[in-house]
């Protein structure tokens, strides 16, 4: 068959099986790149002629190459072009596309585990602070902005969800009794995650005195069930992009240095502070919508607070007079 249509079988195929649009856009670019690539360099054009040396090629391409910037790569972008390769391939196994596999002896490049510091409490409260946002000259919108801006930071600080999850919530999404968010995660599916009074507080001020405001701008006047919760300056829904511009701004705005200003460091924030006060790893699994510990785990190690702890308790130099030994034990011996 040929690549191309072999790759947008594969993508009809995610289409149907609900997989994320994000997703898709990504497999669309990753494959059809990797498409011309193999014609170029290798002339091929049909996956029974691809090997385990394309797909080698296909990760030393990029590792030599770099960006549109003139940048070395990292190894996790090269990695996360070779995982959709992998998958790509993997589908045309197992829908029998070609015969011989071609996935079994392909390897994904080692990604070097760098430490990314998270935010401090300051840091936070630096955050919120920096939140004053639109054009003073019209005070109205400039207070429904920084309301809105609140509520976002204190969102994605308090519940860890994903900058995606913020962007989809719905007014139907808010359970203002309960203090609940009903998210959609990955893999399609809809979740409860609370959200605690600190958190939902700046939430419901901006939705009771801020978000009609906005909302008119875009020409409403009545809120609907299936109306987006945060809204842009125009009036319209906030967009995932929209919410990576804010803190792009609050980046500038607080000065913090040596950390990523991002709404993915909010989580890991959330995450880390957690697990260090205590709570059940499993709790935070599902509050941050991981399908198993092992991610969770991962934002465990990110803090050092609950390891150091440990190891005052039980310092082997705190703990000599326990682990003295008298005498020379028993056992089965004469001498």
């Amino acid at each position: 068959m040929d690549i191309r249509q072999a790759i947008q079988d594969f993508l009809t195929a995610h289409e149907i099986d609900n997989c994320r649009p994000s997703t898709i856009k990504n497999y669309r670019r990753d494959l059809f790149h990797f498409a011309n690539w193999v014609q170029s360099t290798h002339g091929v054009t049909d996956t029974d002629d691809l090997t385990v040396t394309h797909l080698r090629g296909w990760i030393g391409f990029f590792q030599k190459t770099p960006n549109q910037r003139g940048e070395k790569r990292s190894d996790a972008s090269i990695r996360s072009y070779g995982i959709d390769l992998l998958a790509f391939c993997r589908w045309l196994e197992r829908e029998e596309v070609i015969v011989k596999p071609i996935s079994t002896r392909f390897r994904l490049p080692r990604v070097e585990e760098k430490f990314i510091p998270t935010f401090t409490s300051e840091d936070v409260q630096k955050l919120l602070d920096a939140c004053e946002d639109g054009n003073k000259q019209k005070p109205q919108l400039s207070k429904a902005l920084t309301a809105r801006n609140r509520a976002i930071v204190s969102v994605l600080i308090d519940t860890g969800i994903r900058r995606s999850e913020l962007a989809g919530l719905r007014l139907c999404d808010v359970d203002r009794e309960l203090r609940l968010l009903v998210v959609h995660r990955k893999g399609n599916k809809w979740q409860q995650v609370p959200i605690s009074r600190d958190g939902f507080k700046p939430l419901h001020e901006y939705l009771i005195k801020s978000r009609p405001y906005l909302a008119k701008l875009g020409g409403k006047t009545v809120a609907r069930r299936e109306d987006a919760v945060f809204l842009s300056d125009e009036g319209e829904p906030l967009t995932v992009e929209g919410v990576a511009k804010l803190f792009q701004r609050l980046a500038r705005r607080t000065g913090i240095e040596g950390k990523r200003i991002s709404p993915h460091n909010c989580r890991r924030y959330m995450a880390t502070t957690q697990l260090a006060n205590g709570r059940s790893p499993l709790d935070v699994q599902r509050q941050m919508g991981h399908t198993t510990l092992t991610m969770t785990n991962r934002y465990a190690s990110l803090t050092t607070q609950q390891l150091q702890r440990s190891h005052e308790e039980f310092s082997p130099l705190r703990a000599r007079s326990i682990i003295e030994m008298k005498g020379g034990g028993t056992g089965y011996w004469d001498e």
